[in-house]
């Protein structure tokens, strides 16, 4: 295995400036260089610069090409795709490809500072905490719906003139409930 990145060495704070110069793309790499060797720091190299830039635009590549990919699902599956079936199936989506991007991260030796990974958590916790609403609100949405459909049922038998035992058969058949 060869040496740690030049880059690697550096302390965080330094890395996270160099990693948004870079990805800004506002700044040439010999202008990044300087503005390295301005703040003391002499060990890094243009072409280090060259492959964390190169690195970078992989990274945005994706990335890009994952949000297009969720805005083509969106656009083809429509206003539904927040609820039900195709919300998880969505969420199911992005835990792939953050599992994709951290396995390539480990592949390349390369797990980021500990403030990414903490944010990436952070991100699959929200994810979840979010699948699980939508199941608690589509349990509640057909709960209510059967309680609205099953006092529906009642009136109307009730004014048809039915007995009781006839309104709990139809409930028990064609509703699924049974009174306690």
């Amino acid at each position: 295995m060869g040496r740690k990145s030049s880059l690697r060495r550096l302390p965080p704070e330094i890395l996270q400036e160099v990693n948004r110069l870079l990805s800004e793309g506002r700044f040439t790499l010999a202008e990044i260089l300087e503005h390295l060797r301005g703040m003391g720091v002499e060990t890094v190299s243009r072409s280090a610069l060259g492959r964390q830039k190169q690195k970078i635009d992989r990274i945005a590549a994706k990335l890009r090409q994952s949000r297009e990919m969720t805005e083509t699902l969106v656009k083809e599956i429509g206003p539904s795709v927040v609820e039900g079936q195709q919300g998880r199936l969505l969420v199911q989506t992005l835990r792939d490809l953050v599992f994709a991007h951290l396995a390539a991260r480990v592949e390349e030796g390369d797990l980021g500072d500990p403030k990414s990974l903490m944010a990436l958590a952070r991100t699959l916790k929200d994810m979840a905490q979010a699948n699980r609403l939508d199941q608690d609100f589509e349990t509640k949405v057909r709960e209510r719906i059967q309680k609205e459909t099953v006092k529906a049922v009642e009136d109307v038998t009730r004014e048809a003139g039915l007995s009781a035992e006839t309104v709990e058969a139809i409930k028990s058949r064609i509703l699924g409930v049974k009174d306690a």
